[in-house]
C-alpha cells in the first residue's frame, strides 16, 4: 500500500517475509497518513540496487530530507521525524 504524496516522499525498504519489517509497517503508515507524508515501499527482493545496499540491515525507512532509520527503529522516533517532514515541506 502505498501513500499519496503531500510532502516529503518516505522510502520504506523491506521483504515481504520480514517480521521486523511488518512490525514497523502499521507505525509507519499511520503516521505518513497522519502527515500526509507519500510512502513507497521498495521490496530489496524485486530491486538489485536496493537488495545490493540493504539485504542485511532491513527494515530501513529514508526520509526525503531527513534521515535514514536501520533496525531497531523506535516508532516514537520515527514519527518525530516524519512529523518534522511535512512541516518542512
Amino acid at each position: 500500500m502505498n501513500v499519496k504524496p503531500a510532502g516529503a516522499t518516505i522510502r520504506f525498504y523491506r521483504r515481504p517475509q520480514c517480521g521486523l519489517c511488518r512490525e514497523i509497517e502499521g507505525p509507519l503508515m499511520s503516521a505518513a497518513r497522519r502527515y500526509g507524508v507519500a510512502v513507497q515501499q521498495v521490496n530489496i527482493d524485486e530491486d538489485r540496487a536496493a537488495w545490493a545496499l540493504y539485504w542485511d540491515r532491513i527494515p530501513v525507512v529514508e526520509i526525503e530530507g531527513g534521515p535514514t532509520f536501520f533496525e531497531p527503529i523506535d516508532a516514537a522516533e520515527l514519527q518525530a521525524a516524519i512529523q518534522k517532514a511535512a512541516r518542512t515541506r
